[in-house]
């Protein structure tokens, strides 16, 4: 795991944005790149690029339908979310990113790589629960 957070982290340094970072994560853990689904999902990046709901939260929904397709949308993907809406509302007031940043640019340096870490980490427990586990 320590493994996968560096991973991670190294990610977010080279710029890639919440969502795609998370979607790599998950290709890279079934040794596998798709550039265009990268691309296509760097437009949920920003809160789909309007301040809207948090890339962490659609870039993981999407990393769990990578990782588990079969359980991904009827099992996985709700859990996340409650999980996600719920701890987000408590800290932030809302699980969008114009709430997380709460209208401070700054705030995403300061709020955003934790917030996309706990996303994935919560992704795998969900993950491992439900008997998919990576290598």
């Amino acid at each position: 795991m320590p493994g996968d957070i560096q991973r991670l982290r190294e990610l977010l340094r080279e710029e890639k944005c919440c969502a795609v970072a998370l979607v790599q994560m998950g290709l890279e853990s079934v040794h596998e790149m798709d550039d265009r689904l990268l691309q296509a999902v760097s437009g949920l990046c920003g809160g789909v690029r309007g301040g809207l709901l948090c890339g962490a939260l659609t870039g993981a929904a999407c990393l769990l339908n990578v990782l588990d397709p079969q359980n991904a949308n009827e099992r996985l993907v709700p859990e996340l979310t409650e999980w996600f809406v719920e701890k987000v509302t408590d800290e932030y007031g809302g699980a969008d990113c114009a709430d997380i940043l709460d209208g401070d640019p700054a705030n995403r340096a300061m709020r955003c790589p934790a917030l996309i870490e706990e996303t994935y980490l919560q992704a795998l427990e969900i993950l491992r629960k439900h008997g998919r586990e990576l290598a």
